[in-house]
Formats: C-alpha cells, sequence, structure tokens
C-alpha cells in the first residue's frame, strides 16, 4: 500500500494517494517516505487542512525528531501553501537542519512573498549552521536587505559574501550595486562597480539608474561617457532610459532622441514615452505633441499631456486635452487625470464642470475618503470657483472622515482665498483641537489668514504657537511669518524675524522690500534692496516688489535699472510698469510700453491698458481699445469689463457704459460682480440716470452693497422718489442698519420732509438700531 501511495503521487493523483492513506492508518503505521509522499500530495491539492492533521500525527508519532528529510518536507508544504509562519516554526523546531535546499526554497518562497524579514532571519540561520546558500538565494538576501533599506544588514551580507569567495559571480556584485544605490549609498555602490573584474550592461545600468533616481544627472552622463568610451557592453534600452529621466535640459534631450532615432531604438514602447515624459519635464510643449501623436497612447500619457499644459497654465488647451481623451474608445479617466484637469476647469471657472467630474468620481467608485490628492484637488477647485458651500460639504462629508493634512490645508485655503479668515481661523483651532497633525504648510496658510484681515494678535499668538512646535527654524515658514507681520502694519516684528532667520534665500529679502513698498517706507525697501545685492542678483519678483510703491520721480530712473538688468522682456514687468506710468499721469509712456511689447502682450496687458487710459479719464481711447482687443482674438473676462465700465463712469459715457454691460451678460456670459454693478450705478449715478438704476437692480435681486451704492447717489442728487424706494427696500432687507437709517434720513432732510426724519430718529431713540462697532479680532 506503501508503494501504491507513492505511485499515486508521482502520477499527479493526489486525491487517491490521500484517500489510500487513511485507509493505511486504520491498518497500520506508514513508511517514513510515505509521509514525504503525503505531503507533497497536500501542497499540490492544494489542503491546508490534511497537511495540518499529518503535521500534528507526524510530532505524536515522533517522526521530526527522527527524520530530517520529512521535516524538510513538512516546511516545503507551509512554504507552497503560503503558511510561512508555521514554515518558520516547523523549522526552528527542527532538531537537525542540515538540508541545504530547504533553506533555498524558504528564502526562494519568502522573498516572493515580500516577507523581507524573515528571509534575512533564515539567511542568518544558515549562516550559523554553516550552510551556504546558492547565488540565486543569495540575490534574494540581497533584495530583502535593500526592501528593508537596512544598511546594517546589507552590510553583514556583503562581509559573507566577501568571506566566501561569491565575488565573482555577477549576479550577485550587480545585486549589491543595486541595494545600495536604492539605500542611498551610491558611494558604497561605485566601490563595489570599480572593483568588479568583469561588468557587464546590468552593472553598468544598475550604478547609472542608481545616480538617475538620486537625482544626480551629471553623474549619470559622466557614466554613460565612460561606458562608451569602453565600447563594450553597448548600451541598451534600460540605459537610456535612465539618461532620459535625467535630462533636466531640452538641448541635451533631443540629442539622445537623436540618437536613438539613429541607432533604430526609437520605435521602442519605453523609449517612446520616456522622451514624451522628458520633453513635457522641460516644459517644452510643442515637442510633447510631436512624440504624442506617435507614441502608443495610453491613459499615463494622456495624463502627463494633461498636467503639462495645466502647469504651464494652459488651462483651456489642457480642458480640451481632456475632454478629447474621453472620446477615445477604452479611455476611462482615473485619479491623476481628475486631480491634473480640475484645476484647469478651476482657472476657467467651470463649476459647472467641476461638479459633473465629483460625480463622475463617485459613479466610478474612487473613494475621495482615501484619496488625499483627489480630496485637496476638488477642494481647491470648489475655492477657487468660489463655491464654500461645495468645498465645505465635501470636507465635513469626505476628508474629514479620515482626518489628514492635507485636506484641513486645503480648507483654510478654501476660506483664506474667499475672504473668510473667521472660518480658517475656527479650522486652525479644530486641528489643534482635533490633534490633526501640522506641518509647515499648515503654518504658512494661517500666517496668510492673519496677514489678509491684519490680525496682528492672533498672528502673534500663533508665531509662539509654531515657536513651541518648531516649525519657526524652517524657511518658509519664517518667510510667511514676515510676510505676515508686514500685511499687518508691524515692520518693527518682521524686521526682528528677519534678525534671528539662521538661514535666508531671495524670497525672505523679496518680502522684505515688498513690505516696505507696500507700507510707504520708500527709503527702507530701496535700502535693504541695495544690502540684498551683496548676496544675491535681483530676479523679477525683486523687480515687482520694488514697483509696488509708489516710486513717482524715481519710476524711469528704475526702469532704465530693469533695462540694465535684462528683465525688461518679462511680461509681468511689463504689465506692472505699464500700471505705474499710468497711475502717476504718463499715459503717453504707458502707451509707448504697451504698442512696442506687442508680441509680449497677454489678456492682463490688455486690461492694464484699459483701465490706464479710464483713470486718465480719455474713457473714448478706452472703448478703442477694447474694439483693437477682440480684433486681436483675446477674450474679454470680468476684469476686462471692471475696467471699462469704470473708464466709462469717468468719462460720462453712459450710452457706451450701458452698451458694454449687456454685451458681457448677453454675449459673453459674466455674471455681474459687485465691482461690474457699482460701476453702473456710479455712472447712472453721475448722469441723474437713478430710475433706470434702480430698475437694473430690480433684474439683479437686489444685491444689498448694490442698493446702497445707489441710495448714496440718490442722498448726491437729492433724488427723493428713487432714493425713499431703495431705502424703504434696504430696510426690509436689514431692518437694523445704522448706516441705512442715516443716509434715508439725510436724504429726508435735503428734501425738507422732517415728519419722515423724525421718525427714523425716534427709532434710533428706542434703541432698535444699534451702531455696529467694527470687530478688531475673532474673538471681539
Amino acid at each position: 500500500m506503501n508503494l501504491l501511495i507513492k505511485s499515486f503521487c508521482q502520477s499527479r493523483r493526489y486525491l487517491q494517494s490521500l484517500f489510500l492513506y487513511k485507509k493505511l492508518l486504520s491498518i497500520s503505521k506508514p513508511e517514513i517516505s510515505t509521509f514525504s509522499s503525503i505531503l507533497k500530495s497536500c501542497s499540490s491539492l492544494p489542503s491546508l487542512d490534511s497537511g495540518l492533521v499529518n503535521h500534528g500525527y507526524l510530532i505524536k508519532c515522533g517522526v521530526l525528531d527522527c527524520c530530517v528529510d520529512v521535516g524538510n518536507d513538512l516546511v516545503l508544504m507551509y512554504l507552497k501553501l503560503g503558511e510561512f509562519r508555521d514554515a518558520h516554526k516547523v523549522f526552528d523546531e527542527m532538531p537537525m537542519r542540515s538540508n541545504k535546499d530547504v533553506f533555498d526554497h524558504m528564502i526562494h518562497d519568502l522573498g516572493s512573498n515580500h516577507a523581507y524579514n524573515d528571509v534575512v532571519i533564515a539567511f542568518e540561520n544558515m549562516v550559523e549552521f554553516s550552510i551556504f546558500p546558492n547565488v540565486h538565494s543569495l540575490c534574494h538576501v540581497i533584495k530583502a536587505c535593500s526592501n528593508l533599506n537596512s544598511i546594517q544588514k546589507g552590510n553583514f551580507v556583503h562581509d559573507f559574501i566577501k568571506q566566501n569567495g561569491f565575488e565573482n559571480h555577477l549576479l550577485i556584485m550587480n545585486s549589491l550595486i543595486s541595494m545600495y544605490a536604492k539605500m542611498r549609498r551610491l558611494d558604497l555602490a561605485e566601490k563595489v562597480f570599480n572593483n568588479m573584474i568583469h561588468k557587464d550592461i546590468v552593472s553598468w545600468n544598475s550604478l547609472i539608474t542608481g545616480y538617475s533616481q538620486n537625482q544626480n544627472s551629471p553623474k549619470v552622463f559622466d557614466l554613460f561617457k565612460s561606458l562608451k568610451l569602453a565600447k563594450n557592453p553597448i548600451p541598451n534600452v534600460v540605459t537610456f532610459l535612465a539618461l532620459l529621466s535625467s535630462v533636466r535640459e531640452v538641448t541635451i534631450g533631443t540629442t539622445i532622441h537623436s540618437h536613438l532615432i539613429t541607432i533604430g531604438l526609437y520605435s521602442n514602447l519605453q523609449l517612446g514615452t520616456a522622451i514624451f515624459n522628458m520633453y513635457a519635464k522641460c516644459e517644452r510643449l510643442d515637442y510633447v505633441l510631436i512624440v504624442f501623436e506617435q507614441i502608443n497612447k495610453t491613459l499615463v500619457s494622456w495624463n502627463t499631456l494633461i498636467s503639462a499644459y495645466k502647469q504651464k497654465g494652459y488651462a483651456q488647451e489642457a480642458v480640451d486635452i481632456y475632454e478629447h481623451m474621453l472620446m477615445e474608445p477604452d479611455m476611462k479617466p482615473d485619479s491623476f487625470s481628475f486631480a491634473n484637469v480640475l484645476p484647469a476647469y478651476a482657472s476657467l471657472g467651470n463649476l459647472k464642470r467641476i461638479k459633473s467630474i465629483q460625480s463622475m468620481i463617485i459613479k466610478q467608485g474612487v473613494n475621495i475618503d482615501q484619496d488625499v490628492v483627489l480630496c485637496t484637488s476638488i477642494l481647491d477647485a470648489y475655492g477657487k470657483c468660489s463655491d464654500v458651500k461645495a468645498a465645505e460639504f465635501l470636507f465635513l462629508f469626505h476628508c474629514i472622515q479620515k482626518p489628514n493634512t492635507a485636506s484641513w490645508n486645503a480648507m483654510i485655503s478654501v476660506y483664506n482665498s474667499n475672504n473668510k479668515i473667521k472660518n480658517s481661523m475656527v479650522v486652525f483651532q479644530e486641528m489643534i483641537c482635533s490633534k490633526v497633525l501640522m506641518d509647515c504648510i499648515t503654518m504658512v496658510t494661517i500666517f496668510q489668514s492673519c496677514g489678509q484681515m491684519g490680525l496682528l494678535k492672533e498672528g502673534d499668538m500663533i508665531h509662539k504657537f509654531s515657536l513651541v512646535k518648531g516649525f519657526c527654524s524652517y524657511l518658509i515658514v519664517g518667510n510667511a511669518l514676515i510676510d505676515m507681520y508686514m500685511r499687518c502694519g508691524s515692520i518693527k516684528s518682521a524686521e526682528i524675524c528677519f534678525d534671528l532667520m539662521s538661514l535666508r534665500n531671495i524670497v525672505t529679502w523679496n518680502t522684505m522690500i515688498y513690505g516696505y513698498m507696500k507700507g510707504g517706507c520708500f527709503s527702507m525697501g530701496v535700502r535693504f534692496f541695495h544690502h540684498m545685492q551683496l548676496e544675491y542678483k535681483p530676479d523679477s519678483v525683486t523687480i515687482i516688489s520694488l514697483l509696488q510703491g509708489n516710486l513717482g520721480s524715481f519710476l524711469e530712473m528704475f526702469h532704465g535699472y530693469i533695462l540694465k538688468l535684462g528683465l525688461d522682456f518679462e511680461t509681468q514687468i511689463v504689465n506692472i510698469l505699464i500700471d505705474s506710468y499710468a497711475k502717476i499721469g504718463n499715459v503717453e509712456k504707458a502707451q509707448e510700453l504697451f504698442e512696442r511689447n506687442d508680441f509680449m502682450r497677454d489678456q492682463t496687458s490688455w486690461n492694464i491698458m484699459i483701465a490706464a487710459y479710464g483713470m486718465n479719464g480719455q474713457g473714448i481711447e478706452s472703448c478703442k481699445l477694447f474694439t483693437k482687443m477682440h480684433e486681436n482674438g483675446y477674450k474679454p473676462d470680468t476684469i476686462t469689463f471692471t475696467s471699462l465700465l469704470s473708464a466709462c463712469s469717468h468719462s460720462g459715457l453712459i450710452e457706451e457704459g450701458c452698451k458694454f454691460f449687456d454685451l458681457m451678460v448677453t454675449k459673453y456670459k459674466i455674471q455681474p460682480s459687485m465691482e461690474h454693478l457699482t460701476c453702473i450705478i456710479d455712472m447712472l449715478g453721475r448722469a441723474n440716470s437713478l430710475k433706470e438704476a434702480y430698475d437694473l437692480m430690480k433684474n439683479m435681486n437686489y444685491p444689498k452693497p448694490v442698493l446702497g451704492a445707489l441710495l448714496s447717489a440718490c442722498r448726491t442728487n437729492m433724488n427723493m422718489e428713487v432714493g425713499e424706494l431703495v431705502g424703504r427696500k434696504l430696510l426690509e432687507m436689514e431692518s437694523d442698519s445704522f448706516e441705512y437709517h442715516s443716509l434715508l434720513s439725510n436724504l429726508y432732510s435735503l428734501n425738507d420732509k422732517w415728519d419722515e426724519v423724525v421718525e427714523i430718529r425716534r427709532v434710533f431713540g428706542n434703541g432698535k438700531v444699534v451702531k455696529k462697532l467694527g470687530l478688531s479680532s475673532l474673538n471681539s
């Protein structure tokens, strides 16, 4: 019967062998060799239950105490069944462990199943029993040390290799190079490489890839030059993948690209994708598009293309690419697609599409609670589109379920960008109470909140908190702290922070200069500018910071300095110069700059020049420039119309102003903002067309701030008819407003309606209307 069981096992009839084995147990004790067959049958079926039963029988019969082969087979059974802990336990309890194959099997199976710590323990047991592993086992052990990121264990294995003559095995030495590179010990990796008598392309690639992954581009290209000089081995796909990921300058990238075409490797799918990624990283969108058309398009390549356009600020193009991707068959967007395109939709103010993307995410079953990047992207998008309610809903029902620092920071930023600073402070306090881990971004964001609203007292308290928590030693936090104090008008505190900083960068200096110039400390700003030049060369931000001040007669001199630095070809600087000249009344110079730099113009350039004409009483020129802007292919935005309506108002161009307002709403579908409506009220008020203004407000659901401006215009023009309508409407909306009662009372007195004045003052006297005091802090 023992022979028949062995025969069934050898012919892979494992169920029959187990059935016969049960019968044998009821008659007599099986032979030792039969146990090995049965254990193999248990692992091959697989049947853990049968294995456990047989393990118990082997212990009961004492077989494991006297037969190492059966013990080895039991270990192998557990390994094949994936029960690594049981395998290890049996192995540790074996009185004799002389079978080298068991160790090698164990190390192989443990390594293949990522049980890296157990791999190292098994290896240490081998060393203890003076058993030599085979080459493949050693490679598994080296890989395990690498994944554990343990230099100590790695050195132990390396010493074993040196002491036992394994240094001539190419596979082992290549594995050692990869291990040290992954541990960021490239000095040791290069030492292993240099001591190798024989090297193959894997040896070279292991070291080159190691330097590439550690962002040491010069070393990558030095090694590649040495490889080419050696003439053997020949670089392969892996070599060029490492080179392409190390490219920082597009000229080097195009050289590699040309070389790959020459040697016939360009058609390789991996290299084509790597070339595409390289051009995207170098921000050469012209080359990116050419390569994109040539490569096999995957979801990853679509995502990379969307990201490249988004990062360059081409929001509409990024959106168009995403929409095109959706039309491709079998191309389903993933979390990366959504996270890349949401900021683009937010830049375009397309709230409707952002909400539809969130619905798509939910339908696809993406767990927003677990995806921090996606959750923060949606929050940021809602914040930029001023839909604070949607952001709050997302935060409360998704982000807060699994607290993470990034989503809390994003929620503070949403409130900051929508001037809801009190809410920002509440979120920050909740972070402290909920013991959510904070980081430098948290501190930077909350300091921005304080600076935005001039909350000096709160800023001081948070400064002390950040000192206790150790955040102030970080440069990014120190810079934010200086900015906060400057915005709060506490220049002395900003100076103290600056003096105490052990490390500064050009951002630190620029922040100080910006603060001085914004705060009217012109001489201190210029003095700091001169001191800065001892350490740093001024950049565009420095120039922009200096231009924040009222340079007056010094503007032309400073303009000359900008020309000397060669920064006059930066669009943002040219735009600020145009604006600065316009503000000092030199429209001719502003116009000259605008006309001369036609190749650099952007949307902002046109908006600034339209505003420049308007603020200097040249409304007709603003209107002409708007037409020219349209002819040049630029689409007006909300800022364009604010500048245009303001220009019409200041120049008394009532008809033109109304025409532009209608154009904004009907053709360009721009929802009128408070600024637009205030401009219209101001314009109609100057022309005493207050009835038309009131009729317009009726169609806009009576926005309170604008009605207030209209009531003020009625008082100025002594228009009792419209003023009374507006005043009564305002008091319906806010019955306890001191300001509105006061305006209406003044209007009545100017029109000799003293009974109505007495009535309003009687309401004052009854205490129903109380003058509201300004809140200087959150806790007032």
